[in-house]
């Protein structure tokens, strides 16, 4: 079983921002296992969803990136 924490933020697009999330969600065993970006005007979230192979893992990631002020 998979389980999955989904991280929110606003457009453009953020190379860094997501190389520094991808980095912090692997050191809690996860991995990225999609990216939507904003629609075609741009009004919408880039939405990142980060795969664990436990649920302790996603718990304990997703309450250290709201900690850092993601919108998870």
């Amino acid at each position: 079983m998979c389980y999955s924490v989904e991280v929110y933020y606003p457009p453009p697009p953020d190379a860094k921002r997501e190389a520094t999330l991808a980095t912090s969600v692997a050191h809690f065993g996860g991995r990225l296992g999609f990216r939507e970006i904003a629609n075609e005007n741009r009004s919408g979230s880039i939405c990142l969803t980060y795969e664990f192979d436990e649920i302790a893992k996603a718990t304990y990631a997703a309450e250290a990136l709201r900690e850092r002020g993601e919108h998870v």
